[in-house]
């Protein structure tokens, strides 16, 4: 029979690794480049999802010249908190409040083109670190336009952030179909994102008539379901627009926190 050999005074003194922390939450970080590209879209969509779901999320808008997700959401218990991140200290309550209140998801609607102090905020409130010390994996959800701006701002996020965080790229189909996003086609931002195990997933285009109207009375998307001013066949749109989106994001569920 095989005797098993002592362990020396030094192997008994080693220290175990220290296990790491279950996930049990996410930090959803909406981004990207100047405005216009949707980011704010797909930030108060997901909020819309969450909610729908009653998936305990709490949300903070940063974008202080175009506060869309704080407009058209606010209302929607348990609301949206602002959050100042060009301010020293400003990010502090974030994640505080993941200690704090421990929720499944947290969500950050980033100001256009965050990619350019994102790395200062994250280095002053030590965000890696403290997310995973608290149980939390990191998504950064890019959404694309079609100009340089765009593959440039993933760039630095990807440069930065590695395999840290994980990485939803989102086209926005507003800018035409999946294919005449050339620059990030043929980008090596987006060989770098697939290695890193990123998700692509597809914005669906709403019409602009319903879209404007959405924006101009600050309703959430599932209100327009049922305001008198939109007719059953922009309803109808609405819903199946909805609907699309789900579809589309429950791709991505793990890293969007919507299981």
């Amino acid at each position: 029979m095989a005797v098993r050999a002592k362990p020396t005074a030094d192997q008994a003194q080693e220290k175990k690794p220290d296990p790491q922390p279950k996930t049990v939450g996410r930090l959803v970080l909406v981004t990207g480049d100047k405005g216009g590209t949707g980011k704010s879209v797909v930030a108060r969509i997901l909020l819309d999802i969450y909610r729908h779901r009653n998936i305990n999320c709490i949300a903070y808008e940063c974008d202080q010249s175009n506060p869309q997700l704080y407009r058209h959401y606010n209302k929607v218990a348990p609301g949206v908190s602002g959050l100042k991140l060009n301010q020293r200290g400003g990010a502090d309550a974030l994640q505080d409040d993941l200690k704090r209140l421990s929720p499944k998801v947290s969500l950050v609607d980033l100001p256009a083109g965050a990619a350019e102090y994102f790395e200062s905020v994250a280095k002053d409130i030590f965000l890696f670190q403290n997310a995973q010390r608290l149980g939390y994996r990191i998504t950064m959800v890019s959404v694309l336009g079609r100009l340089k701006d765009s593959v440039l701002q993933l760039k630095r996020l990807v440069n930065f952030c590695g395999d840290r965080v994980d990485y939803v790229v989102v086209k926005n189909l507003y800018w035409g179909d999946e294919n005449k996003f050339t620059r990030y086609n043929n980008s090596k931002v987006k060989q770098a994102v697939e290695e890193l195990g990123g998700i692509e997933l597809l914005l669906p285009e709403l019409y602009d008539d319903i879209f404007d109207l959405i924006d101009s009375q600050d309703l959430t998307f599932r209100e327009a379901l049922e305001h008198e001013d939109f007719s059953l066949s922009n309803q109808s749109r609405v819903y199946g627009w909805i609907d699309a989106v789900e579809t589309e994001f429950n791709r991505a569920a793990v890293q969007l926190g919507l299981e």
